[in-house]
C-alpha cells in the first residue's frame, strides 16, 4: 500500500481528500500545520501532496525545501486555493 503525506489546514477540504485517497487504496496520514509536517520530513513516504498556502509559519514551500534536503526523489504535489 502506497503511503501519501498530506498537509493541509482546512478540515473539510482534508476530509474530502483523504476520504477519496483511502477509497483508492492508499494510507494516508494527515497534518493540519506545517510544523507538524516538517517532523516526518525524514519518513518513508511514497507521495506528499501539499497546501501551498498555511496558516501558520510554514508554508508549502517550507516545506518542499526541507522534504528535498532529505529525499530529492519523492514525488510532492501542490495544491492552493488561489
Amino acid at each position: 500500500m502506497s503511503i501519501v503525506y498530506f498537509v493541509e489546514d482546512e478540515i473539510d477540504l482534508s476530509n474530502l481528500v483523504i476520504r477519496y485517497l483511502v477509497k483508492e487504496g492508499y494510507e494516508v496520514k494527515h497534518f493540519a500545520t506545517g510544523e507538524d509536517a516538517v517532523r516526518h520530513i525524514t519518513d518513508k513516504v511514497d507521495l506528499w501532496i501539499l497546501d501551498i498556502m498555511l496558516q501558520d509559519d510554514i508554508n508549502g514551500y517550507d516545506i518542499i525545501k526541507a522534504i528535498r534536503q532529505v529525499d530529492t526523489n519523492v514525488p510532492v504535489m501542490f495544491t492552493s486555493a488561489r
